[in-house]
């Protein structure tokens, strides 16, 4: 009734590739001039320096805000907006709003993990929906954590 919401709850929804997918469609269009194809672009996501989505007071000009999303194996790190180490006995911690758009693919960042996002808490390409890029700290590359 309101209009759009300043971010989505991802894991509240039943179809969140759906929403990606939309998503892409309306970022493509946007840049028609330009030539872009559906086929040629990707989700490309940024950790926002919000913690909740109570605090965005924008949306934004394209792309979507989503919450709801947590890390297994790691912890965000506010301060040095890297991936960090989970406390001990901390399986899981929330991840901060993301900010997912639509970009042409590019070349690999080597300090970027490309974190899986799951549909279900099963991993497996049935319930994969999308990659969120995390920056890793200088010291641990992202193959220390595709182990965790």
């Amino acid at each position: 009734n309101t209009g759009r919401p300043m971010s989505f709850w991802f894991s509240g929804f039943f179809n969140p590739a759906g929403l990606l997918t939309a998503m892409k469609q309306e970022v493509t269009r946007k840049h028609k001039s330009e030539k872009w194809a559906l086929d040629d672009v990707c989700a490309k996501s940024e950790v926002t320096s919000f913690e909740s989505p109570m605090q965005i007071k924008n949306q934004p000009d394209e792309g979507i805000y989503i919450h709801g999303l947590s890390l297994e194996g790691a912890a965000w790190s506010k301060a040095e907006a890297t991936l960090a180490e989970s406390e001990p006995k901390i399986l899981y911690t929330d991840l901060p709003v993301l900010y997912i758009t639509a970009a042409r693919k590019t070349k690999v960042d080597p300090r970027i993990y490309d974190a899986p996002i799951y549909k279900y808490n099963c991993r497996g390409d049935k319930y994969l929906l999308a990659y969120a890029s995390l920056t890793c700290p200088q010291d641990k590359p992202p193959s220390h954590w595709i182990i965790r």
